[in-house]
């Protein structure tokens, strides 16, 4: 499978993106201080160590503010489900691009840098050269890594469910959904609801300021939209331990989880009659696992 096209894990936090950040800008400084490449040998060096701190500071601010504010005001470019690790050197390759420039005007401040296109593509290539194979090296890295953590991490998860199966009783049912027990979904106005057997509701997925609350009818998976939060949806369901909230976008009936699989961005859910795998937010992989397993124990 073409690697590039495979998941990768976006992040948008302000702490990891400060981490990655400080690692890469570090890195960058003391690239430049002990190689010294690029004719920084020919300068004193007192300036050399103001040129390398100044240049590895561009490239903390150009990583910082790609990864955290360009990513959090364009969310749909961002958007994790889409997002791949071809998309990702894609966006290393726009950070160095940024990193490129700012070293450029850094040189014109302190190397009085006349202010041409030969010296910009100069620059330019100076910063591909020293960033862009490291960071395509990190990106693979990473990606293989969360890959075969999750799904590692998936299979057993998988393996003891199957397991459990074995000791399940044909005709056990949950036992906080009774067959036929009835839950509404009403919005604030009282203008829209919807009312499915609690023991039908397969899982229901955030749609803007709706929600899609599918359900099995007639053998076959059907939805219905309503005007209301996932927060409310929440707090309508709050009292059966048997759905789990595994992402914002997405809550769950843990009694129709069929499989749990894994790629780089986490947990995938296979769930009874859905064609589209539900993530699992990768900060709830310990809650979820521990729910999972323990609903699974009380109810068959």
């Amino acid at each position: 499978m073409n690697i590039f096209k495979q998941p990768f894990p976006h992040h948008s936090s302000w702490k990891r993106a400060l981490k990655t950040a400080i690692g890469f800008g570090v890195f960058i400084t003391v690239f430049l201080l002990v190689f010294r490449p690029f004719g920084l040998t020919a300068i004193t060096t007192s300036l050399m160590i103001k040129s390398s701190i100044l240049f590895g500071l561009a490239t903390f601010s150009g990583i910082f503010i790609t990864n955290l504010f360009l990513h959090n005001f364009f969310p749909r470019i961002f958007n994790e489900e889409k997002w791949t690790t071809g998309k990702q050197i894609i966006n290393v390759l726009a950070v160095i691009v940024l990193v490129g420039l700012s070293n450029y005007l850094i040189a014109h401040i302190i190397f009085d840098l006349n202010l041409t296109w030969k010296n910009l593509f100069y620059y330019q290539f100076i910063a591909l050269s020293v960033g862009l194979l490291p960071i395509i090296i990190y990106t693979l890295y990473i990606q293989n890594h969360w890959l075969q953590q999750f799904k590692n991490e998936a299979a057993t998860l998988q393996k003891k469910l199957e397991g459990k199966r074995e000791h399940e009783q044909t005709d056990s049912k949950p036992a906080d959904v009774a067959s036929g027990e009835a839950i509404t979904f009403e919005n604030d106005n009282q203008t829209e609801k919807k009312t499915i057997d609690a023991g039908h509701l397969v899982y229901i997925e955030s749609a803007s300021n709706y929600i899609k609350i599918f359900f099995e009818q007639k053998g076959e998976l059907s939805y219905a939209i309503v005007r209301m939060t996932m927060k409310k949806a929440a707090e309508t369901i709050n009292s059966y331990s048997v759905f789990f909230r595994c992402h914002r976008a997405y809550i769950v009936n843990l009694d129709k989880i069929e499989q749990v699989d894994g790629n780089a961005q986490g947990y995938k859910l296979k769930l009874q009659g859905a064609p589209d795998l539900i993530p699992v937010s990768r900060n709830l992989n310990s809650e979820f696992s521990d729910r999972l397993l323990e609903f699974r124990k009380q109810t068959h």
